[in-house]
């Protein structure tokens, strides 16, 4: 709850913040009847309401919707409307308390929930096994609602107490789904709608689960589960896409991953897409950049997830920040209680298929709708060529096995399999999804590779719904997932040619060239953005000479590279005796950007394995899995690093923030330890160590393990793969292997001693004279020094003072003259806030403190870091502490400070951030 001070504080910025008056004008638009807010748009979303469009039944279980691809509602199984405003309370009017939720159908004080209960007295039968044929009763309409979950059920109490114990399986959920159904009606606020924006790229996205996807996402904290549950039934669409098709994807190729190696393969294309590179582009002519084309999502056989409300699909945006994305929904119902939004347009030469375009929905994200069939829009090719590394298609519940509706994908699955894309699929049930799955195994039996193995979707709704026709039918959206696609087959030769890969449709295709020019011109490997193993040789071309010569030496690559076989690839290294050994890169995952250094760094993981692990595990088991799952995680490792590092701002990290550390160091006067832990209180190395304490020692050899353990903890849950961190054995080894023999051995023990500083000055050292010229030179320069020495000091003469006063001159001229050049350069250079991600809109701060915030306030994830001036960088300030200019010229230390002053605040600014010295 807000503190008084911080709503006093809000109320007044509001006063003067044009967003906070904009907020607050279209809140008295909102209550005036003009607009409609967000929350009403996500709370008719869940119920599927129009003003325009009368009382319709959905069912997947209905022998009439021979039309429909899908048998029961998304957002709800019976769709009612009523004039009037949403659920016929005014904004911000409170129907039902918190705690007076759970009413009865027919006793609700929501009309529209009487009217429900109505309608399934009149449609749904009573589930008595007396009333199943062989019963001897024939059916009967429900009548008789349970006291404990307020939906009708059997046709009489009697039925009702006699059946009781199967009842009992399901009855706790159906209240669940009458308390949320009167939740979603109660007029209350309803802050989970309010979804996060973009964050940060180097804030990376956990998809674990619910929990960990909205808390890493920076959603509002949603406290209790009736709210996670309103607020995932309309996200777990787009996020149900976003989770397969990410990076950070939760399903993998390990045990239990459900990812298959065909799957990698095709979801690698398209995360090659969806995370481009950085191409250093900018908003002039210079900065122009090649662009990849959108990917192209196919929803098919849409209807209520096309009237999603576009804040939720843009949350898909958000997952893919420097990617365009194109929404195209299609179906006959895909515009179903929104003809009063958007009309249909008459179909023209350049709208064939009449389609509704939503062009601006978010900067990055189009959505097209077409009511029509699949199958008939790809027979005129209207959406041809298709590439698997832009397009990508997805059903939600397609009812593709039911009786009623597996006719109409009869004639389109082949299309599809012909695309060669991706197909997502998801349903309502276990039983749904393996009905699906049965009538394609059945349909295109040995013409489809399964990219993701069936099982229950990590992003399911955590809402039940209900079948209006049958009471016993409660399903959750998107509650199973997989995907196939269409066979790729290869082809071989008889000869010893080696083998090529049959062309497919896109390789050919416009598309597929704009997609080749387009990868051609990325500055990273494809390979390395999507974490396959990189095809180019390690090392450059063999040099001439025999074998023998080179496995000579020990340094060579030769070497180098049976050293890693040995140790971390036994297994293939036995399968090489009888046959020629594959490339190390082909058995190891890549673990940055370039082979050379992989190599290097294989080499460097192969030691430290056989010195610090495999002493000890080999005594254990004979098991080589062990081996190789660190290999692994070491390589998500470095290359979630190495994507990190690139994002480093070095211009800040170099000027600013080490010289700022290295000028704290130098006005220490007195006991260092003191002053440091006054200035950076780290807990590792609290309390201050005294050696006449032995107490003091203990305690902070206590604190530094534990701090140790943490950082390794916070390391592991930012580099780990998501699957990993719930694995608690994985875990405490890798910890282990991380605080105690890399940091404390190696980094506390080694690198941070001052013998250890010494032995690398005097290695550096060493290894600079050695470079030196031979002893001959040194010969002839010791030779020509005493020469010179012989020959006195030298003389002053007019001549000699002349060509100083010109060399001088020289420099002076030039020196102006290059200042002048840079200060008229500097105006058509980039500003240094383009440079950042997010930077665009925001306020950038001319000093380097931030303007001050209200009391209680804290930065979000999203807002932008300030910028300072190079002018006003730590740099600067240490080179004179260094130099103790304040104490041995302290007039030019304050003439300095007060030009810097001028420059950065004075007239034009010329040293501000963005300023013409500062560019």
């Amino acid at each position: 709850m807000a503190l008084p001070s911080e709503l006093a504080a809000r109320s007044a910025l509001s006063r003067v913040c044009a967003r906070c008056s904009e907020s607050l004008r279209r809140q008295a638009l909102i209550r005036n009847g003009f607009l409609q807010s967000s929350q009403q748009q996500q709370r008719r979303a869940l119920t599927g309401k129009s003003s325009k469009i009368e009382p319709v039944d959905i069912s997947r279980a209905s022998p009439t919707r021979g039309i429909s691809k899908r048998f029961s509602s998304d957002f709800s199984k019976t769709a009612f409307s009523s004039p009037g405003p949403s659920f016929g309370t005014q904004p911000g009017q409170r129907v039902l308390a918190a705690d007076d939720l759970f009413h009865s159908f027919t006793n609700s004080p929501i009309p529209e929930i009487r009217r429900r209960a109505a309608f399934m007295r009149q449609h749904a039968s009573c589930p008595h096994p007396h009333h199943q044929p062989g019963g001897g009763m024939a059916p009967a309409h429900v009548d008789f609602e349970c006291p404990d979950c307020g939906i009708p059920v059997y046709c009489s109490k009697e039925h009702w107490a006699d059946d009781y114990e199967a009842h009992l399986q399901i009855c706790d959920t159906l209240r669940q789904i009458n308390e949320d159904d009167h939740d979603l009606r109660s007029g209350r606020l309803f802050p989970e709608f309010e979804y996060a924006g973009p964050q940060m790229e180097e804030a990376l996205i956990n998809m674990t689960n619910w929990d960990t996807f909205l808390y890493t996402r920076n959603f509002n904290a949603i406290n209790d589960d009736r709210s996670m549950r309103q607020a995932t039934r309309l996200l777990t669409y787009p996020v149900t896409i976003g989770s397969i098709l990410h990076e950070l994807s939760p399903y993998n190729l390990k045990a239990g991953g459900r990812l298959t190696a065909e799957g990698i393969k095709s979801f690698s294309a398209l995360r090659y897409t969806l995370h481009p590179p950085k191409q250093g582009g900018g908003m002039d002519v210079k900065g122009l950049r090649v662009e990849a084309p959108p990917v192209r999502l196919f929803i098919l056989g849409a209807r209520a997830e096309s009237s999603l409300p576009r804040n939720a699909w843009i949350q898909l945006a958000h997952l893919f920040p420097r990617a365009r994305i194109h929404l195209i929904f299609i179906g006959p119902e895909s515009m179903m209680n929104r003809d009063d939004e958007f009309p249909l347009p008459p179909r023209t030469p350049s709208n064939p298929w009449g389609a509704i375009v939503e062009d601006r929905v978010w900067h990055s994200m189009k959505i097209s709708t077409i009511v029509d069939y699949y199958h008939t829009i790809h027979k005129t090719g209207y959406f041809w060529p298709y590439d698997p590394y832009f397009d990508c298609f997805v059903m939600f519940h397609p009812g593709l096995g039911h009786p009623a509706s597996s006719h109409e994908w009869e004639e389109t699955l082949p299309m599809l399999l012909e695309t060669k894309a991706p197909i997502i699929v998801t349903g309502y049930t276990q039983e749904d999804m393996e009905r699906d799955i049965n009538w394609v195994h059945k349909t295109a039996a040995g013409e489809f590779d399964v990219l993701l193995e069936p099982g229950e979707n990590r992003f399911r709704s955590l809402r039940w719904d209900l079948n209006d026709l049958d009471p016993q039918d409660i399903s959750a959206g998107n509650w199973g997932v997989w995907a196939f696609r269409g066979k790729r087959y290869e082809t071989t030769r008889k000869n010893s040619e080696p083998p090529q890969s049959e062309p497919t449709a896109s390789s050919s295709s416009a598309a597929g060239e704009a997609a080749a020019t387009w990868r051609s011109s990325q500055s990273s490997t494809p390979a390395a953005e999507s974490g396959t193993p990189l095809q180019q040789p390690i090392g450059g071309p063999r040099r001439g000479g025999s074998s023998r010569v080179a496995s000579a030496d020990p340094l060579s690559d030769k070497a180098t590279t049976f050293l890693i076989r040995r140790i971390l690839c036994p297994q293939q290294t036995d399968k090489a005796k009888s046959a020629a050994p594959a490339p190390i890169e082909e058995l190891l995952p890549p673990l940055t950007s370039r082979n050379d250094v992989d190599l290097q760094l294989y080499a460097l993981i192969a030691i430290i394995l056989r010195e610090y692990v495999q002493n000890w595990y080999a005594k254990i088991t004979s098991d080589e899995a062990f081996v190789a799952e660190i290999v692994q995680i070491i390589a998500h490792i470095t290359r979630a690093l190495e994507q990190r590092l690139r994002k480093v701002d070095l211009e800040s990290l170099l000027l600013d923030e080490l010289p700022e550390l290295l000028d704290r160091h130098i006005t220490v006067r007195t006991d260092p330890r003191d002053i440091y832990h006054s200035l950076w209180p780290t807990p590792a190395l609290f309390p201050v160590p005294r050696p006449d304490d032995p107490e003091s020692v203990t305690a902070q050899s206590e604190n530094e393990t534990a701090y140790r353990q943490l950082l390794v903890d916070s390391f592991l849950a930012v580099l780990l793969p998501t699957e990993d961190l719930e694995n608690n054995c994985l875990t405490a080894l890798v910890g282990q292997i991380l605080s105690e023999l890399i940091i404390r051995n190696v980094l506390i023990n080694k690198l941070s001693e001052p013998w250890f500083i010494w032995e690398l000055l005097i290695i550096a050292s060493r290894a600079a004279g050695g470079r030196r010229s031979t002893p001959e030179a040194e010969g002839h320069s010791g030779t020509s020094i005493n020469s010179t020495s012989r020959q006195g000091r030298w003389a002053f003469s007019l001549s000699a003072l002349f060509w100083a006063v010109m060399q001088w001159g020289f420099l002076a001229i030039s020196f102006i003259r290059a200042a002048f050049a840079t200060l008229m350069m500097s105006r058509s250079l980039p500003p240094r806030t383009s440079h950042s991600a997010g930077s665009r809109g925001a306020t950038i701060y001319e000093t380097k403190e931030p303007p001050a915030k209200p009391p209680g306030s804290f930065r979000r994830a999203e807002d932008p870091p300030s910028k300072t001036p190079v002018v006003a960088f730590r740099l600067w300030s240490a080179v004179a502490n260094l130099a103790e200019l304040d104490l041995r010229m302290p007039w030019l230390s304050g003439a300095l400070s007060m030009l810097q002053w001028i420059a950065i605040t004075g007239p034009g600014r010329i040293a501000g951030v963005d300023g013409t010295l500062d560019r």
